[in-house]
């Protein structure tokens, strides 16, 4: 094989990407996250849930944001409330449910963590079906680790959009700066004067 072919898939795979940073392109969030995200991360502090899946939710989202623990003087406060349903998805003719799909959704609510002012508000949504046998125990266990799955979805969605945001706050940042300034040089308009009752009576007559 010839020196050509062989670097025909690398040429190849090289001029794609080429393309795409020619056209703008950018991954929602990198697995290596720059610097800045990740001590935006660092300055985050999770509510603590009372219900067992808002906490295995939690220690996901711990681990992928704060792994080294939570901050001393947190910035953010993440807030989220999960919610979930069991719903039957192949049932035979005789009414003998045969596999469920479990599905979770979170609304999840990034605010300051002085002022409770909401910043960014998300929505992460997942499910995961397992099946449905005569053993109770059996079924316990493959409900458990579907909602594992789901769970550790969800938190994974949570940091992507969470890093989006990060990695876009100085921009959003610099742009509310610049119609803050813009505000302050724009003249006050002038308020119509009203007239007075006499001159409204003159009016009437």
């Amino acid at each position: 094989m010839s020196w050509s072919r062989r670097l025909a898939p690398l040429l190849t795979v090289l001029l794609a990407v080429g393309l795409l940073a020619g056209c703008g392109f950018r991954p929602l969030y990198k697995q290596t996250a720059n610097t800045a995200t990740v001590a935006e991360f660092s300055q985050i502090s999770i509510a603590q849930p009372e219900d067992r899946p808002s906490q295995q939710l939690r220690n996901h989202l711990v681990d992928f944001l704060t792994p080294y623990g939570q901050p001393d003087r947190p910035t953010y406060r993440l807030d989220f409330q999960l919610t979930e349903s069991l719903g039957s998805v192949f049932v035979t003719r005789s009414e003998e449910v045969t596999r469920n799909n479990l599905q979770l959704s979170a609304s999840v609510y990034l605010r300051d963590y002085h002022t409770g002012q909401n910043i960014f508000a998300i929505s992460a949504n997942s499910q995961a079906s397992y099946n449905v046998t005569q053993a109770d125990y059996a079924n316990l266990v493959s409900e458990k680790n579907a909602r594992e799955r789901a769970l550790r979805d969800v938190a994974e969605q949570i940091r992507l959009r969470l890093g989006n945001y990060f990695d876009r706050k100085p921009e959003i940042d610099r742009r509310r700066l610049e119609q803050q300034q813009r505000e302050q040089l724009l003249p006050p308009q002038p308020v119509p004067a009203q007239p007075r009752p006499e001159q409204q009576r003159g009016l009437l007559q």
